[in-house]
């Protein structure tokens, strides 16, 4: 099998991971395949933020360089005008923050090829970069970099679409999301769907979950729908005196939602934990008999598969990229989103009769296990090598023509 030296581009996120925590575990695996990857992951701010005391923690905390798992990471600093001024600018500025960088790693050892991560921003910048280094790129499209801009019975951003049309090789963690671009594609372009994946060595090995402890995990943001879960356990609460229920993340919802359990007086049955870390996650998840996460504008999830894995019964939202996984009442249960009727008559179902799901949630954590970062980069690799491929075919009938 061949191997390649992978430049790996995504904007570093606003949270408690070293910069993107699905991208980092793809990086792992590929790494551990033997291919060489560098990753390259701007830290974005406004103008005159520093001056103006207004500053983000992680801008402040992220080093310029860093080495994590054998993978070097640069985080070059980058400007940013807010979503508005984005529309207009793309990823131009990521892109000359990333390519003076780019360019001194690829004539110290050639690159392969780009893969960025996320279409809007991380897109642009990956094809201006690839443009300037002759190189061949590869996109994965994630959730809201499709779901905010490929809305169905809309016409996208030109530019976007034009992302989604001009990279070598369009991966996406879901059907769903790769039905909102394909239309964008060329027929015989490379375009194909490549679920996340699971650390196994992460997820406690146990094979027993705590009855009744249901958690909701996500960012506390409106379309995860944590407030419809609140409400769809306070009534339910009870008539099971032994049921709890954890909310996991930080977010702009945090104080709304905490104000909303003292409302209903369960501060004794509902707690919040707050951010956590991965791995705390995944050890949670293990000790948890639910994970009930019914949101909307889910590209995919990774969450719903790591609670199966954990051998914890995950509840989604129809319609949502985790379909491609869950099958209800089989691995899983899918209901409407933010349906707290629907919430509430699922969790009573297990609540009720823990052991008539046993082989569900036995089937759920069996399903899981096979989705594996060594087997997400197992596909990547594939389609790299198609990828590389066919650019050395263009490459070759354009020489041809010049020729003559």
């Amino acid at each position: 099998m061949s191997t390649y030296r992978i430049l790996m581009m995504i904007h570093r996120l606003d949270d408690a991971s070293p910069y993107c925590f699905f991208v980092h575990e793809q990086a792992k695996a590929l790494r551990e395949m033997g291919h060489d990857v560098v990753v390259i992951s701007p830290v974005c701010e406004m103008p005159l933020a520093g001056l103006l005391g207004r500053r983000s923690p992680v801008f402040e905390r992220t080093p310029e360089k860093d080495v994590l798992d054998g993978i070097p990471i640069y985080f070059p600093r980058c400007h940013t005008y807010g979503n508005r001024a984005e529309r207009i600018l793309g990823g131009s500025l990521m892109a000359r923050a990333i390519l003076p960088i780019a360019r001194r790693l690829h004539a110290e050892k050639p690159f392969d090829l780009i893969h960025a991560h996320m279409l809007d921003r991380d897109g642009h910048a990956g094809l201006l970069v690839g443009k300037k280094l002759h190189l061949p790129v590869a996109l994965t499209v994630h959730g809201t970099d499709v779901l905010h801009y490929f809305e169905p019975g809309k016409k996208p951003l030109p530019r976007n679409a034009a992302i989604a049309a001009e990279v070598d090789a369009l991966m996406a963690v879901s059907s769903s999301l790769m039905k909102r671009v394909q239309p964008y594609r060329a027929a015989d372009a490379i375009s194909e769907v490549v679920p996340n994946g699971v650390d196994l060595s992460l997820v406690p090995d146990k094979t027993k979950n705590r009855p009744g402890a249901i958690v909701s995990i996500g960012t506390l943001k409106e379309r995860k729908c944590m407030d419809r879960t609140i409400d769809a356990f306070a009534h339910l609460a009870p008539d099971y005196p032994s049921a709890t229920l954890k909310i996991v993340g930080v977010g702009e919802l945090d104080g709304v939602l905490r104000e909303q359990v003292e409302r209903l007086h369960m501060t004794d049955r509902i707690t919040f934990t707050g951010g956590i870390s991965h791995p705390a996650v995944l050890s949670l998840l293990a000790d948890s008999d639910m994970m009930v996460l019914p949101s909307w504008g889910e590209g995919y999830g990774i969450v719903y598969i790591e609670a199966m894995a954990a051998g914890c019964i995950a509840v989604g939202a129809q319609g949502e990229g985790i379909e491609d996984t869950i099958t209800d009442g089989v691995n899983g249960f899918l209901i409407p989103a933010g349906d707290t009727a629907a919430t509430e008559a699922v969790m009573r179902k297990v609540l009720d009769s823990p052991q008539k799901y046993a082989a569900l949630r036995e089937r759920g954590r069996q399903d899981a296990r096979h989705l594996t970062w060594r087997r997400n980069a197992q596909q990547v690799t594939e389609i790299y090598r198609r990828m590389l491929a066919h650019s050395a075919v263009r490459e070759d009938a354009y020489a041809k023509e010049k020729r003559h």
